[in-house]
């Protein structure tokens, strides 16, 4: 399996906040002061070429210039860490968080020109192999108390390899009343398919889901529903969206078209605000960076979700979402049901959900000295490893903030500029493969 698939997975499963918590830290190879100039020339000259604004890619390359001249890369010779802050120099200029910088110690291969988003012939086995270690991104299908379906999706993948795994998961949940669609932590789409594919599910006739403005040749791609999907649709029952900061890109597409075309609810926080399409390519024999290439516009609002995210129905911690997803869906079933003892149950199950509603504690973290870095946050098991969702702030000698978790043991680092560490004032610490995190216990 090649390094373009893992890189691909990377950017678009937004695990990426919890994939970057447990990559190991990579320190055989110290980077020359020649290979990160020549690594932020091939950027510039990737981004001048690509990027799907052009007047923004001459303020990145402003940006990136000036960061040269203040001489901000020089002390840097970890590979990762230079990914993280030519990651952060790259979103604060472009104001765009799909671009990101990612760092490889092996040495990649040269590439030929390509669809951003397609999957080379050589990689096709490599990806359908791990993309069935991993059930296609699909991590949870279920059939919940009260008759409500349950789909957990990690990364929408395409429906070229997994199509019949999104027909059977549709076939399972067929005979709900309810649907919910838990993409609180998915990163987004591997194919501009995939979304159409699943929506296509909902609609019984095609519908407008949305247009991509391409920058090369000014190329515009419309997409829609099918009038044809394998097995039954879903049709005229509700639907409930689960979304959160960690929802990115092709989810938060999914997401905006069934709000727009007021075929779901959306339940949680404001998503992530990554609208524009596109994919990796390899700068150097070490790097890679994602180049948002199109632009998204939605038929019905003529606009997209770039910068500001998709906005909740019903705005709610996300941690009591998927509580709030249940009560409104077997609601909904007692609204409509004619059966007596079906209702009666429902209502029973709508008391036991309130009494045994999730409990949300603050939990105040603090970090002390580093006095000269920019950025500090704190990422663990109560925010899944998001690496922006609670950024702490300088208060004398110390980084302090908080964050909302359950209560019981969770497991978190520190986000220093990019770095992962572990509390340096917490002695409790457990291994995680070849990671160790910080323990506490919420009371």
């Amino acid at each position: 399996m090649t390094r373009h698939i893992f890189a691909t997975l990377f950017l678009l499963a937004q695990a990426a906040a919890a994939f970057a918590q447990q990559a190991p830290v990579n320190k055989a190879l110290q980077l020359t002061e020649k290979q990160k100039a020549e690594t932020i020339d091939s950027i510039i000259t990737t981004i001048n070429n690509r990027y799907v604004f052009a007047d923004v890619a001459k303020k990145i390359e402003t940006h990136l210039r000036k960061q040269q001249s203040k001489k901000a890369y020089t002390k840097i010779t970890d590979g990762n860490q230079f990914a993280a802050v030519l990651t952060a120099d790259l979103q604060a200029a472009g104001n765009d968080k799909h671009l990101r910088a990612m760092f490889f110690e092996d040495e990649l291969p040269v590439e030929k020109e390509r669809e951003l988003m397609s999957i080379p012939d050589e990689e096709r086995e490599g990806l359908n192999n791990m993309l069935m270690h991993t059930n296609y991104g699909i991590n949870k299908i279920d059939v919940l108390k009260g008759n409500i379906g349950y789909l957990d999706i990690g990364v929408f993948v395409t429906p070229e390899l997994a199509g019949e795994k999104y027909a059977a998961m549709m076939a399972y949940v067929a005979h709900t009343n309810a649907l919910i669609i838990d993409l609180r932590n998915c990163g987004g789409s591997m194919s501009p398919d995939a979304i159409p594919f699943i929506c296509s599910y909902f609609f019984e006739s095609p519908v407008h889901l949305n247009d991509i403005q391409y920058r090369k040749n000014n190329k515009l791609v419309q997409s829609y529903t099918y009038s044809y999907v394998p097995g039954k649709k879903y049709l005229n029952k509700p639907i409930y969206v689960l979304i959160s900061k960690n929802t990115f890109s092709g989810a938060e597409e999914l997401a905006y078209d069934l709000q727009n075309l007021k075929r779901a609810m959306l339940i949680g926080q404001p998503t992530g605000g990554g609208a524009n399409p596109g994919g990796d390519i390899r700068v150097t024999n070490h790097f890679r960076i994602f180049v948002p290439v199109g632009q998204a516009i939605n038929p019905i609002s003529k606009t997209n979700w770039e910068h500001v995210g998709v906005q909740p129905d019903t705005l709610i911690n996300t941690k009591l979402a998927l509580y709030k997803a249940q009560k409104l869906a077997m609601r909904a079933t007692i609204a409509t049901t004619k059966e007596q003892i079906w209702k009666d149950a429902l209502t029973e199950w709508v008391k036991e959900l309130d009494n045994n509603k999730p409990q949300i504690k603050q939990v105040a973290f603090e970090l002390k000295g580093y006095d000269n870095a920019k950025e500090v946050y704190v990422a663990g098991t109560f925010n899944d490893w998001s690496n922006s969702a609670a950024r702490l702030q300088r208060k004398g000698d110390k980084w302090m903030g908080l964050a909302e978790s359950e209560p019981g043991k969770i497991r978190y680092k520190f986000i220093v500029d990019g770095q992962w560490i572990t509390d340096p004032a917490n002695i409790q610490t457990e291994s995680n493969g070849p990671n160790t995190d910080s323990v506490k216990i919420v009371e």
